[in-house]
């Protein structure tokens, strides 16, 4: 029987601005959605213990931690030209890293087979060093980095559906072969990463796929690329856990994209990510909130993504497909990244970096 979780702390409420689509008013609209259609009723809530300062530092640098503490408390308005702060900032982004490390340790304990994390400010974006794109601490790194670290896991996937490249997560994770990370985002788009051809670096080489999607790709789209790609790359890494940066902007309706996914698309897509999970690594995934500013399709696509978790039939879709057919096909994108695969060993083979040499040179 799956057993599902969720993460909630209202106490981000006090980080907001009136005027930004990132607010705590679309948090507060989600939560109260779910909670009138019956949603959460059935689900297990997971309590928060705010988690150390250090354990933020696993996935940034100290300066930018110290940096987002200063620049609040002297006031500042923002971090970045389109990331604002207010006095509460580090605390309410400590709250929402420390929200992601709640879900993941409790379904990497088995207390739960699989969670959601609602938690706001979203944090794909963040990168070692700075915020930028609504995020200052990058939840699903920070999450990753608890994993590795605490449970001595070596293998995390992590797989970006939000609209827009999780270039700070790519950006922290570039080299390590620890986690294997996968986004699936338009491009060219916000924030003009995410090009194809990103595939990883030094020990990270074939451990970073870009899914870079064309405008208004639809549920057909998405569906190709669980189907051609994830399902043969986490066939490959075997994971120990699945991480999820569920962005829900990429709905045909969310003005901060074009992309064409459906309500039922994203239940598609989370119910197959499930599968793998349940395929690979004992259902363990959990899915942390990111995007979503379409304040009419947020709820009904995180009610979806919770139907598909649960492993039940999706809710009735109130929009239905987008009416806009995709542009061009992913058969270019997908037939690059399928080759970079190739990088990737699999676990029962040596890697270009753990093979020994003999250095040729000789010594007197």
């Amino acid at each position: 029987m799956v057993a599902t979780g969720y993460v909630y702390d209202p106490a981000h409420r006090v980080h907001t601005h009136p005027r930004a689509p990132e607010s705590a008013e679309r948090l507060e609209r989600l939560i109260n959605y779910l909670k009138e259609q019956g949603e959460l009723q059935p689900l297990t809530e997971i309590e928060v213990e705010l988690i150390p300062w250090d354990w933020v530092a696993a996935a940034h640098t100290y300066h930018h931690v110290e940096r987002v503490k200063r620049l609040a408390q002297e006031g500042k308005s923002r971090i970045s030209v389109d990331t604002y702060l207010t006095p509460a900032a580090p605390e309410v982004a400590l709250l929402a890293a420390s929200c992601a490390v709640a879900g993941t340790r409790a379904v990497v304990n088995n207390e739960v087979t699989n969670a959601f994390v609602f938690a706001r400010p979203p944090g794909h974006h963040a990168k070692a060093a700075h915020a930028m794109g609504y995020c200052i601490f990058n939840n699903v790194a920070i999450a990753a980095s608890y994993a590795l670290r605490e449970h001595g896991l070596d293998r995390v996937m992590i797989i970006d559906i939000d609209a827009h490249h999780g270039n700070g997560t790519e950006d922290i994770f570039y080299g390590n072969r620890d986690v294997l990370f996968v986004s699936l985002h338009q491009h060219p788009w916000f924030p003009g990463t995410g090009d194809m051809f990103r595939d990883g670096t030094e020990a990270g080489l074939g451990y970073n796929y870009n899914v870079a999607l064309p405008t208004w790709s639809d549920d057909a789209s998405y569906k190709r690329a669980l189907d051609e790609l994830i399902a043969p790359l986490a066939q490959r890494y075997q994971p120990q856990l699945i991480l999820v940066s569920a962005g829900f902007d990429a709905h045909w309706m969310d003005h901060s994209s074009v992309l064409g996914l459906s309500m039922k698309g994203y239940y598609d897509l989370v119910d197959g990510l499930r599968k793998l999970a349940e395929n690979h690594c004992e259902g363990r995934i959990v899915l942390l909130l990111e995007g979503g500013y379409n304040l009419q399709t947020l709820g009904t696509c995180a009610a979806a993504a919770l139907h598909a978790l649960r492993a039940i039939p999706a809710p009735d879709d109130p929009f239905g497909p987008c009416p806009d057919p995709p542009v061009a096909s992913p058969d270019v994108t997908l037939a690059h990244l399928k080759g970079f695969m190739e990088l990737m060993t699999s676990l029962d083979e040596v890697g270009f970096y753990d093979q020994s040499i003999e250095v040729p040179y000789q010594t007197r």
